[in-house]
């Protein structure tokens, strides 16, 4: 026993010695081994300008200083990765069987550029290089385990990434980023910015690729947090599984969704609204969900949502998302449903008494309108694409605006025609009283009809008809005023508003050939009143389309089922003054339930 104990001590001194030798080896006069290995692998240049050495350790750790990693060709920058220290620890006896056991990996002062080019080529994506081993099969293993990840540290770390279509830039930087294996779990800690906005991120991680879980993770994004536990694990038929439950007092997303920066000039757009890119329906049939997001307050930019209810869920490649949240205490639902083996998508939508005004406002797209408003939406459509599935949309859109007031100038900016069809011979700003606005369009196929289209304002009112079409994505909608006041009528020339859905154009219609248009409220669909003309919208207490100037409006014509005009009695609701000053033109006119008849092409 005494004779092993020498024997060992002696290995002990003899290999401890080795090492410490080793410290002393000028490593430096590797790198250009290193350096032409890398490019013989990468095709790229790898440069090591500082010292290269190695500490002394039972696990030994290389250190390499002034390390560089040439960028792509096509690139924006000579180098995708620059670093003042790179450092690996490995063990040494896997080591000299041929296997490397990296122990922890230290990283500090790195630059990682990432980028693509015109057309979406990564930097990453190497030319030349020796494919890897096969990995091992699932059904051998349950995937990589924690156990045997390394403990990284990385200091100083920045990223950039650069989208060469459409020049954005988006930057990173982190302070720290902590891998902490321990013996049951590991313990994650990232701690940084993005875009210019304080980010961090903690979770305790367990298990294996094939059930990890995450607990007590939580991320905060400036000033909002989100935390909760989520667990993924492999089901039936291969397929994973997803759980979790996250929550948060306040999101605010403005910084992600609106971060980045222009580092170069936009890629040209095509003038496209729906993407011909394709939908990854396939990612359905590898995962089943259940997750339930819950968010006291939702923020982006001036828009603030409230009371964010999502619970997600994916069964046998079908998607299922009854959303529900708040804008200005007023209730918003959306059901969102996609088959991804049909690869068909569904979209239900309803809110009642919406502050629609104050929207555009907080979202900065006008502060024109001031009016609350009903809408609903129930559309189904099927396709590869974005653009496919809009243009086999079907189903119907409703939309009303309840009183309030709109200025001229939201109509100025796509033509000055249409001020004319706002506030008959007036100006650019000035402001109208808004009674009433109604929409239907009915779709099929993509193309969606009017069915009703009318705006009532206190100078005129005007009705309409139209398609808009979402497959070839054009709008192409007439217009019809007809002034209140007499001395304007001779003024009221039909607009038609047509083009593309991105950037249409009006302009007067002289002719005034408006047969076969479509009016506001066709046939006898008001004798069923505003719930026959709108089927999709609420009738409760604060409904717009059941209180106010709507539903007079639609009573009113709910009167004479034989009208086939938006409205005859609109006259009645006008007055008595009205009516005289109509019947004042010429006698042209023999009342004003017959003159608004006459318009609406009865």
């Amino acid at each position: 026993m005494k004779g092993l104990l020498k024997v060992l001590v002696v290995l002990v001194l003899v290999f401890g010695g080795a090492l410490v030798a080793l410290s002393f080896v000028d490593l430096g006069r590797f790198s250009p081994q290193i350096e032409q290995a890398a490019k013989e692998a990468t095709g790229r240049e790898l440069k090591i300008s500082g010292p290269l050495h190695i500490g002394v350790s039972l696990v030994p750790t290389v250190v390499a200083e002034n390390v560089s990693f040439a960028n792509a060709d096509w690139g924006s920058r000579p180098n995708m990765l620059t670093a003042r220290k790179l450092g690996i620890q490995v063990a040494l006896v896997p080591l000299l069987g041929g296997k490397l056991d990296a122990r922890s990996v230290e990283i500090d002062g790195a630059d990682i550029y990432l980028e693509t080019n015109r057309k979406g080529v990564g930097n990453w994506e190497l030319s030349t290089g020796t494919a890897p081993e096969p990995a091992q099969s699932e059904e051998s293993s349950g995937g990589p385990s924690l156990a045997g990840i390394p403990d990284v540290n990385i200091t100083d770390l920045a990223i950039t990434y650069r989208d060469g279509v459409t020049g954005k830039v988006n930057e990173a930087s982190f302070d720290e980023v902590r891998i902490d294996p321990g013996f049951a779990s590991t313990d994650v800690k990232v701690t940084g910015e993005v875009n210019g906005t304080e980010v961090s991120l903690a979770s305790v991680v367990s298990g294996d690729a094939s059930d990890l879980s995450l607990e007590d993770t939580a991320l905060a994004i400036g000033d909002t947090s989100v935390s909760g536990d989520l667990s993924l694990k492999r089901g039936a038929n291969k397929r994973m599984v997803l759980k979790g439950a996250f929550t948060s007092p306040e999101l605010d997303v403005t910084p992600l969704l609106k971060g980045g920066r222009s580092g170069a000039a936009p890629a040209k757009s095509d003038g496209k609204l729906f993407s011909r890119d394709p939908l990854p329906f396939d990612a359905l049939e590898a995962v089943d969900a259940d997750l339930d997001l819950s968010i006291d307050r939702l923020v982006y930019g001036g828009v603030t949502l409230t009371a964010l209810k999502a619970p997600l869920k994916i069964e046998k490649g079908r998607l299922d998302l009854p959303l529900s949240v708040h804008y200005l205490d007023r209730p918003v639902t959306v059901d969102i449903g996609v088959d991804g083996k049909a690869k068909s998508v569904s979209l239900d939508a309803t809110s009642s008494a919406l502050d629609f005004g104050r929207l555009l406002k907080d979202a900065e797209v006008t502060d024109l309108l001031s009016a609350k408003a009903d809408f609903g939406a129930s559309l189904r459509g099927r396709g590869a694409s974005l653009h496919a599935i809009a243009a086999s949309a079907s189903g119907q859109t409703n939309f009303a605006l309840g009183e309030g007031s709109i200025n001229s100038r939201a109509f100025a900016m796509v033509s000055d025609d249409l001020v004319n069809v706002l506030i008959p011979n007036g100006k650019s700003g000035e402001r109208a009283k808004l009674v009433c606005a109604l929409s239907r369009f009915d779709f099929k196929n993509g193309v969606g009809t009017s069915k009703a289209l009318a705006l009532e304002t206190n100078s005129l009112v005007t009705t309409g008809g139209g398609t808009v079409n979402l497959g070839s994505e054009y709008v192409d909608l007439l217009l019809k005023p007809k002034p209140k006041n007499p001395s304007l009528v001779s003024l009221a020339f039909p607009v038609r508003l047509s083009g593309p859905l991105t950037a249409p154009s009006a302009g007067l219609d002289k002719t005034g050939v408006v047969k076969g248009v479509a009016t506001a409220v066709a046939g006898t669909a008001l004798t069923g009143g505003i719930g026959a003309l709108l089927p999709l919208m609420s009738t409760g207490d604060q409904s717009v389309a059941s209180s106010g100037g709507c539903a007079a409006l639609a009573a009113t014509a709910a009167k004479d089922s034989g009208v086939t005009g938006i409205v005859k009695g609109v006259g009645e609701t006008v007055g008595g003054a009205a009516k005289g000053a109509v019947e004042g033109v010429g006698g042209a006119l023999e009342d004003v339930g017959k003159g608004i008849g006459d318009l609406f092409g009865k």
